[in-house]
């Protein structure tokens, strides 16, 4: 079995155990979260690969689709809610920007490694700080979304 399909099968069998850990009291905001990262990660990836940045030579629904399915609309998702539910905000700013720079910095280490060894994403024009940075705007602005959405007063 190639590499490029057990991690097909292992990714979203990992990111859906992982829901298991968002508290029961969270779970509305964990839906929240999921739809609404869905919507951006959406128009960024169609667009990155609409634009040539990036290619998915080993993909899911490869008929139907060229960006990455599982990571657009199911692992980065996932990844914003616990992001979001496990937010340290009691903490001092410079925790706070540890949690956003490390964990960007975890996933985007992950997805050099998937790039450089395995056939499931290609840089075409795309650099590895865009990354980075798209990934820590994606928690930014679903951290500022979702804070906004649940802190009204009705």
């Amino acid at each position: 079995m190639k590499i490029e399909t057990m991690l097909l099968f292992a990714v979203p069998g990992v990111s859906i155990f992982s829901l298991l850990f968002v508290p029961k009291n969270k779970f509305f905001q964990a839906q929240f979260i999921f739809l609404f990262v869905q919507l951006l990660t959406w128009i960024l990836g169609l667009s990155a690969v609409q634009l040539g940045f990036i290619e998915y030579p080993y993909r899911e629904l490869h008929s139907v689709n060229r960006t990455s399915f599982l990571f657009e609309y199911l692992v980065l998702p996932i990844m914003c809610i616990h992001f979001n539910i496990f937010f340290p905000e009691a903490s001092s700013k410079t925790i706070k920007y540890v949690y956003y720079f490390g964990i960007t910095l975890i996933f985007t280490i992950i997805e050099y490694f998937a790039e450089k060894y395995t056939a499931i994403l290609e840089y075409t024009g795309w650099k590895l700080y865009w990354t980075f940075i798209s990934i820590c705007i994606i928690f930014w602005i679903s951290r500022v979304t979702t804070k906004w959405f649940f802190d009204k007063k009705i």
